[in-house]
This record gives structure tokens, C-alpha cells and sequence, in this order.
């Protein structure tokens, strides 16, 4: 059995003490995940580049409409903020759009005015909602309130992340550091600090594997199902996180039924019959049929077209080679290669996580003893990170037509929980190295909060 290692209480340092008490490394991870919200919204005065101008149209509409359709015009409101505050690092002065005259005009905006956020639920967006209200009702502005959301849904990130490490026997030290490490980097600062979807990810990652913990000691079935739904319907592409945590439970099924194995095939039709493969199974079984539904209520709903996307080339055997393993490098950057615009604190975070997210995966991959749960943790981990840009192209393709080529490596966001998770099991053993996880994830955070607004 893989345990923590620990030292007799009268050992240990006083901050080891410290962060050993329950409630003290959930709340600096916390105060954390809402400093970053507090410190860089009120800078943010242009739109980010990754489709808010349509998350805040969305958004905007919850006040009072449940959804938005295929072929639906943005509303002048979203538009006018897009005009007035410009779109970051594309086009960052404000322009004519700003008039209402100018707003109105659907040929000056992207797709002819048309919204492209028809794809996903309102889950995110009607939860974000309800959220930003108290902060409507005291003045912040409706688009700052949205984003400071952003911070809760970190915090929730954070929270999720620190309890699944927990579960696995990673000390509060490490375990705080590597939130750290996450509440600092680059994905958050993009996706939890605008509107986004992506806001979603970093939790989706971080519930997923936390309700893997929990399946993997035969409880929380139904809780690990309804989880795998709920993040998948917040935005599909947090399938990779579902997948990461459903192989998980398929290698701890089949390592119990081979080392319990009556002959030399049996294990593997035991391995099918476990509780958690069959929950695993399920799980994705009901997300693609409920973002089928969802899907199919799109369609009938729509008001017109689809936006033209333009061409991209058929869907191919080639293509999905290619794609594969894009998460593997990618996912910690957030949104494409910006560091050059967000200066030294953007390179600390980018170089810094994206080192420690592979270093992570492949060291544990290379160390951590076969049959243990750190084993099962890199191997679903490694396996999702390779599948996952293939399998959700495949999922997008069947589902509009059109596929994203490639597609951003932000896409694999919610896989970051799994490649820290990795981190710190592989260097959380002895103290020296997990004092240094979580200095790295200081000076992580740390840095985070200089980032440049925009």
C-alpha cells in the first residue's frame, strides 16, 4: 500500500503543523483563488480574444431568456461592450461600434452579427448569473461582475483539487503548493479572470478527480455519474477531465481482478464486472447522450443558419494522429502563445507550470510502482492527454459538421488537475521536495497577480 510519509508530531516544522490543520490550507487556496479575481478584473478594460464578446452576450440575455439559438443576432449590449472596450490584443482600441447606431448594425461584427454560443448549455451561464447578481445589485458593472465569478469557480477548483490530493495521501504542503501552482497559471488567468466557459474547466478537472478518489473506495457512484453530466453539460469539451477519471477507475478495476485472477483471461471480463468500470462506462454513456439532447434541442430551436465557420479539411485518420498528445504541452498556456504580450510575471507562470505539468506526468510515469494508485493516476492521466484532442474532434464533427483544426490546446484545460495531481504524488514523498512544490507555487501565484491587464 502507498502511503504518506509522515514524521511524529513533536518533528515536524511549525508551518507543517500548520498546514496539516484541516480547515487552514483550504482557506489560503480560497483567499487565494479570489485575490486573483480582486486584483486583475478591475484592470481587464478590452474583451479577451476567446469569444467572450459572445459569452457576454449570453450572459447578458440570462436576464431574461433561458437560452440562446442557432441563428440568433447578439444584442446590442454585447456589442457596444465589444465597440467601447475593444478586443484584447487584436484590436484593442475602442471604435465606431461603440455608438448604438453603429451597434445595431450586424455587418460590422464577427458571423454578421450572429451568435456562435448557441453550442452550449445556459448552465454556465445561468449559474455565473445568478451568481454576479449581489455584485449587479451593489453597482459593479454587469461584465466586471461575470468575471469576478470567475474567482469562485477557481476557488471551487482549488478546493476539489486540494481534497482529491488529500484522498490520495499527498501532504497539506504539497497539496497547497500545487493549488497554488494552478490558481496562479496562465489557463487561470484567461478563463477564470473573463466570461468563459473555460472558467469551468480547472473545476471540472478538480471535481472529476475527487469524485474519482471517492468511486475508487466502491462509494459515490451516483455522485462520480451526476458529476461526469454536470461538467460535461457546462461545456463538452470537459470530457477530457471525465475521460482522465474514468481510466483511472478502469486501472484500479482491472489491477484488483488480475491480482485476484483464477485463470489467465478470467481478470479481464472481472475487470467489466467491477463497480467502477461499470460506473465509468455509465458515466460516459449519459454525458454523450445528454449533450446529444442538448444537441438535437439546438437544431429544433434554431432561428437560422449556423454561423459560417469556414472549410476545414475532412475529418481523417491523419488528422486524429496529429491531434493527438496536443494536451500533453499545450494545456497549461491557456491561450495560445501570449506570454510575449504578458511580459516576465506570464513567462514565470507559463514555463513554470507547463515544466512541472509534464515533468509531473512522465516522472511519475517512470517511478511510481505498477499496481499502486500513483501508477493508475499517471497512466489515466498520460492516456487521456493523448486521446482526448482526437476524441473531442470526432464528438464536435458528429455533432455541427465542423470541427476545430486543430483544435486549441485550451480545450484541455480541465486536464491540469490530473497533471498536478501527478506532480505532487511523484514529489510529495519527503519534505525537501514538497517544501519546494509549494515555494514554486508561491512565487507562481505570486507572479500571477503582476500579469499585465488588458
Amino acid at each position: 500500500m502507498e502511503t504518506e510519509s509522515t514524521a511524529p508530531e513533536g518533528r515536524r516544522g511549525f508551518f507543517a503543523r500548520v498546514f496539516s490543520r484541516s480547515a487552514i490550507a483550504p482557506a489560503v487556496l480560497i483567499i487565494a483563488s479570489l485575490l486573483v479575481g480582486i486584483v486583475q478584473v478591475p484592470g481587464h478594460r478590452g474583451v479577451s480574444p476567446v469569444d467572450e464578446y459572445v459569452y457576454i452576450d449570453y450572459f447578458a440575455k440570462m436576464g431574461h431568456q433561458l437560452t440562446v439559438n442557432r441563428g440568433e443576432p447578439t444584442g446590442t449590449y454585447a456589442r457596444q461592450q465589444l465597440g467601447c472596450r475593444g478586443l484584447r490584443l487584436l484590436a484593442p482600441s475602442p471604435d465606431a461600434r461603440c455608438d448604438l447606431s453603429n451597434a445595431k448594425n450586424a455587418e460590422l461584427f464577427p458571423f454578421h452579427g450572429a451568435t456562435s454560443a448557441y453550442i452550449y448549455t445556459p448552465l454556465y451561464f445561468g449559474i455565473t448569473r445568478i451568481l454576479a447578481e449581489p455584485l449587479v445589485f451593489l453597482g459593479v458593472d454587469l461584465v466586471d461582475a461575470g468575471r469576478f465569478v470567475g474567482a469562485l469557480w477557481l476557488a471551487a477548483a482549488a478546493l476539489f483539487l486540494y481534497l482529491a490530493l488529500r484522498r490520495l495521501k499527498v501532504h497539506p504542503v504539497a497539496a497547497t503548493g500545487v493549488g497554488l501552482l494552478m490558481i496562479g497559471s496562465l489557463p487561470a488567468y484567461w478563463s477564470n479572470t473573463y466570461i468563459s466557459t473555460d472558467a469551468t474547466a480547472l473545476f471540472a478537472g478538480g471535481l472529476m478527480l475527487y469524485l474519482a478518489t471517492l468511486a475508487d473506495s466502491r462509494r459515490g457512484y451516483v455522485w462520480f455519474a451526476a458529476g461526469a453530466a454536470f461538467v460535461t453539460l457546462l461545456k463538452v469539451q470537459n470530457l477530457a477531465a471525465v475521460a482522465a477519471a474514468v481510466f483511472f477507475l478502469i486501472i484500479r478495476a482491472g489491477i484488483d481482478a488480475y491480482r485476484t485472477r483464477t485463470s489467465r483471461a478470467g481478470w479481464i471480463g472481472r475487470t467489466f464486472a467491477d463497480g467502477r468500470t461499470i460506473t465509468g462506462i455509465v458515466s460516459v454513456v449519459v454525458s454523450m447522450v445528454l449533450q446529444l439532447a442538448w444537441t438535437v434541442y439546438s437544431s429544433v430551436s434554431a432561428v437560422g443558419p449556423a454561423p459560417d465557420m469556414g472549410k476545414v479539411r475532412p475529418l481523417g485518420i491523419t488528422s486524429l494522429i496529429l491531434q493527438s498528445g496536443l494536451f500533453i504541452d499545450g494545456s497549461a498556456r491557456g491561450v495560445g502563445d501570449t506570454t510575449t504580450f504578458l511580459k516576465g510575471p506570464g513567462l514565470i507562470s507559463n514555463y513554470a507550470v507547463a515544466w512541472v505539468t509534464i515533468a509531473g506526468v512522465i516522472g511519475l510515469l517512470m517511478v511510481a510502482r505498477w499496481g499502486g494508485r500513483r501508477a493508475a493516476v499517471a497512466w489515466a492521466t498520460f492516456a487521456a492527454a493523448v486521446i482526448s484532442a482526437p476524441l473531442l474532434s470526432i464528438v464536435t464533427y458528429a455533432a455541427l459538421g465542423t470541427y476545430p483544426d486543430p483544435p486549441p490546446a485550451r480545450y484541455g484545460i480541465s486536464l491540469i488537475p490530473f497533471f498536478l495531481a501527478c506532480a505532487a504524488l511523484l514529489l510529495a514523498k519527503r519534505p525537501v521536495p514538497r517544501w519546494i512544490m509549494a515555494g514554486v507555487g508561491g512565487v507562481v501565484f505570486i507572479a500571477s497577480l503582476f500579469i499585465p491587464q488588458g
